[in-house]
């Protein structure tokens, strides 16, 4: 886990490096926003659970073309929410709102295209890949259900999926711009997995039964802004 840690880390580290050592100009900067996370548990939709996302981005700058490749590296919030009803000692019911998170950090590849505008303000899209790793979850805090709640030991710890985007870019001046962007961001690994189990006490029942097996997928909704600060190379004769 510390050398997965280490690789997170170093990784966008590199592509800058990359980048100046091939003298060419580049976009990069920070990001961030709203996180809508939903989930399906063995193909049933749980509810939204809004969290934040964050992160730093390299995107390769050519000028006037309306194409590049970028790569991300954030902190995402994975999950989603359960309303539970619960019986009190005086007979009344009562709600609760339980959310279930993953906290991922995340490694996005891609591509951006511009839609060909007048202005110097761009809409644009994306497409790409993920690689995701999970730090860590909340899920202990609910083992007190006697397994009737995802359990930590079958979190899977890598997931991988796709995703894709809309965009805005705004130029404030020639090195400094920002952007606004939403974009759906589906699983196909599974986030978690776990087998069948017997013998599992009911906290409301006392007695033992069986669960069936139980899967889980993450499919998130985000919407960002950012900021361009560009590194342009010019080469002078």
């Amino acid at each position: 886990m510390i050398m997965i840690k280490k690789v997170l880390f170093i990784l966008p580290l590199f592509i800058l490096y990359a980048a100046k050592a091939n003298s060419q100009s580049f976009v990069f900067g920070p990001k961030g926003g709203l996180t809508l996370g939903t989930q399906t548990w063995n193909g049933f939709d749980r509810n939204v659970l809004p969290t934040y996302h964050g992160g730093l981005y390299i995107e390769s700058y050519q000028e006037e073309a309306s194409s590049s490749f970028l790569a991300h590296l954030g902190y995402h919030k994975r999950g989603s929410a359960e309303r539970v009803t619960f019986i009190t000692s005086g007979g009344a019911f009562s709600n609760s709102r339980q959310g279930f998170e993953f906290n991922n950090a995340v490694l996005v590849l891609g591509a951006k295209n511009r839609f060909n505008t007048y202005g110097i303000n761009k809409p644009y899209y994306i497409i790409g890949v993920r690689l995701e790793y999970t730090l860590s979850t909340n899920l202990r805090q609910y083992e007190i259900y006697g397994g009737y709640f995802p359990l930590e030991p079958f979190v899977n710890k890598f997931n991988y999926g796709a995703i894709a985007g809309i965009g805005y870019e705004l130029q404030f001046s020639e090195f400094v711009g920002g952007f606004i962007e939403a974009n759906i961001s589906p699983d196909v690994s599974k986030q978690y997995e776990q087998p069948a189990l017997s013998n599992i006490i009911s906290p409301i029942t006392g007695r033992a039964r069986n669960l069936s097996a139980q899967t889980i997928r993450n499919l998130t909704f985000e919407i960002s802004i950012g900021l361009r600060l560009l590194r342009k190379i010019e080469f002078i004769d």
